[in-house]
């Protein structure tokens, strides 16, 4: 075993200690001592590869977010229009936030926390933002919206709302995101989406009733 071989097993460690703590306790509540201490490395170690806690917090942001849109983002190949897409990925993230580990979007959560504009995690968290909606505006433009980019602002701006509704309720996010996502789809005039069961791989079905609870 190499140099650095070690290295990346320490770092690794590391980084799976600072996402399971980040996501759980909250950044300012979890201390580079406990990190360590789950990780099972030394501080100095540990400050080997992270020179500080906020070099740490700029490299769990961008794996926690990657894992965090595991899953949301439809496949190119799974044979769904853009539209059907768009639908997928609030469908899929009203999925996980039935989850019982379920603890946001870990980019929202990092900005609260940390309101410094200057910290080094603000250009990471505003680049996965940027993400998202390039990927509502090049849907929007494939399926032939009129303004495509006022739609995918739109849809970003449901998403974060949604994504704090849940969190400060402690519920799934409700049906009413789903019928909005379609709502803002009709004005576009990208209407005529069908509805399927919420057990569905392609598209969800919007019930009329309350949102559900987690498990």
């Amino acid at each position: 075993m190499t140099i650095d071989d070690r290295t990346d097993r320490v770092r690794e460690r590391v980084l799976e200690a600072a996402c399971e703590l980040f996501s759980k306790r909250g950044i300012n509540s979890t201390g580079v001592d406990l990190v360590s201490e789950v990780a099972g490395v030394s501080k100095r170690s540990l400050y080997q590869r992270f020179p500080s806690k906020d070099h740490l917090i700029a490299a769990y942001l961008p794996r926690a977010t990657d894992r965090f849109l595991e899953g949301l983002i439809p496949d190119e190949d799974g044979g769904r229009s853009p539209v059907e897409n768009i639908v997928f990925f609030f469908a899929a993230s009203q999925r996980k936030s039935t989850e019982p580990d379920f603890c946001g979007c870990p980019v929202l959560s990092a900005a609260a926390e940390i309101p410094d504009p200057e910290h080094p995690m603000r250009k990471i968290a505003v680049s996965y933002k940027d993400r998202m909606q390039g990927y509502f505006v090049q849907q929007a433009q494939l399926a032939g919206a009129t303004e495509p980019t006022l739609l995918a602002e739109q849809l970003g701006v449901l998403f974060d709302g949604a994504m704090a509704y849940s969190l400060v309720r402690d519920q799934p996010f409700p049906d009413s995101v789903l019928i909005t996502v379609r709502t803002l789809l009709a004005a576009q005039g990208l209407d005529g989406l069908p509805h399927t069961s919420a057990s569905s791989d392609s598209l969800p079905a919007v019930s009329a009733g309350g949102p559900s609870t987690r498990p």
